[in-house]
């Protein structure tokens, strides 16, 4: 399968939704950053230079490259990149917005993407990538459109990362209520074999912190919108004991989508996330 067909297909990389890349928060301002950790285990160090990403980022990556139109990378040669063609209403309408004439928050958000620097290191390869994700986004006056282009180093680092496309599952997604459920969500879906956690663990992974009542908060909302959600992506939550005395425990058990496309490079990769 060539690139640019993997690309089409599932066009995220795992490691974007494993690493925190993407914030669990939802917020129409950012601020920008000299430098900041975003996720740091005994494997992989995240740094990031430029504005904070968040869901709503993700969010609206998600419809320009599953819903924006890639036939015009049959009539338009950018390097081998891909570009998707779009509109602004279409954002909206997929973000279920009433008001679809205020557009001017989706264009900063598309400054914030494209002003973004990632740095990957993998401390046990002693090895490192740099790359912003974007080349291009903005409205073409030839094409009467808006129009995206990967960045090349970006697509560097995509070829040789897993990758996951959630396309007929994404409607669903845009319509959580909670950034912390949609960024849940997407880290579970990653899984190729299915997996159990128990819902603390699974937000730390995902990166809620905070003191104990914060923590406790985002358990609540997040379990009460999977409780209502959650079959539509084969999860079931399960409790971990019956002991009415004790605080039920509880597990998330995920078993794998069948509308989940998950590819592996053409190479062998040699570090699991």
């Amino acid at each position: 399968m060539d690139i640019l067909t993997k690309f089409r297909q599932a066009p995220i990389s795992v490691k974007e939704l494993k690493l925190n890349i993407f914030a669990p928060v939802e917020r129409k301002k950012t601020e920008m950053v000299e430098k900041e950790i975003l996720f740091e285990d005994e494997i992989f160090k995240v740094e990031l230079t430029g504005y904070k990403l968040n869901q709503t980022h993700r969010d609206i990556l998600d419809i320009i490259l599953f819903f924006g139109d890639a036939k015009i990378e049959d009539i338009i040669l950018e390097d081998g990149l891909p570009i998707r063609a779009f509109s602004l209403y279409q954002i909206q309408k997929h973000l279920n917005y009433k008001s679809k004439k205020n557009s001017k928050w989706i264009r900063d958000k598309f400054s914030e993407l494209k002003n973004v620097t990632l740095k990957i290191t993998n401390k046990k390869l002693k090895n490192d990538i740099e790359f912003s994700i974007i080349r291009i986004i903005k409205h073409s006056e030839k094409l009467g459109t808006y129009v995206l282009v990967m960045e090349e180093l970006y697509m560097a680092f995509f070829k040789k990362e897993i990758s996951i496309g959630y396309k007929k599952l994404l409607p669903i997604i845009l319509s959580l209520k909670h950034a912390q459920t949609k960024a849940l969500i997407r880290y579970i879906l990653t899984h190729t074999t299915g997996i159990q956690i128990n819902i603390d663990k699974a937000l730390k992974k995902i990166g809620i912190k905070g003191e104990k009542r914060n923590i406790e908060y985002y358990r609540k909302l997040v379990l009460d919108e999977l409780k209502e959600v959650g079959k539509e992506f084969n999860i079931e939550l399960i409790k971990t004991t019956d002991d009415n005395r004790k605080k039920s425990d509880i597990n998330i058990k995920y078993t794998k989508h069948k509308e989940v496309k998950i590819y592996h490079p053409n190479k062998e990769i040699s570090e699991k996330v």
